[in-house]
């Protein structure tokens, strides 16, 4: 049911989470290497998520999807061509991300997933971290790569809670569907008697 959307979690959960552990194993003097990797990657996420967000996207004509994923991919770019703007560039990515998360909690809180709270303090942190980076740009690169590494890493977790909370919804979904499902046979039945 939800089949775009948990691949699309997955691959950004792996993605993040690669990137943020690259992050803290080598931390890279020379943010112009750092801004090649995290561009691609950036833009790489993006191109994903709208082909798999395209055909959902069709059909509730919501253009929020399309629009993140667009956006992802000019950012991408940006960051790839002007790496010494790159605190300001991912700080405005990470930033979009955490609120993203953030505001999604509410979706998963309503659904009644446990692990709502986590997603919606992974948000905030991420959060934190994208706003002091674009308000702050002139943190030293090891500093800020560490920096960014925990901030992919938070994205990267908030991607598996919000996909853990999917599972969640669709077995519910499917418990609901085979609890109807089983109403119908039985008021057949009665009616057959």
């Amino acid at each position: 049911m939800f089949k775009s959307s948990k691949l699309s979690l997955i691959i950004r959960g792996i993605a993040f989470a690669a990137l943020g552990i690259l992050c803290f194993c080598f931390p890279i003097d020379t943010m112009g290497v750092f801004a090649k990797i995290a561009g691609v990657v950036v833009i790489l996420t993006g191109v994903v998520f709208f082909f798999l967000q395209y055909k959902a996207t069709l059909r509730s004509l919501d253009t929020m999807a399309l629009s993140a994923s667009v956006l992802m991919v000019v950012l991408g770019v940006l960051i790839v061509l002007h790496p010494s703007i790159i605190a300001i560039l991912l700080g405005v990515y990470i930033l979009f991300e955490g609120i993203d998360f953030s505001l999604n909690t509410i979706k998963y809180y309503r659904a009644g997933a446990k692990g709502w709270w986590l997603m919606l303090l992974l948000g905030l942190v991420t959060i934190g971290f994208g706003a002091w980076s674009v308000f702050v740009p002139e943190i030293a690169a090891a500093t800020l790569s560490l920096l960014f590494g925990i901030a992919f890493l938070a994205i990267g977790c908030a991607s598996f809670t919000a996909l853990a909370g999917l599972n969640l919804v669709e077995d519910y979904f499917e418990a609901a569907k085979k609890a109807i499902e089983d109403k119908e046979d039985y008021v057949e039945a009665e009616v057959v008697k």
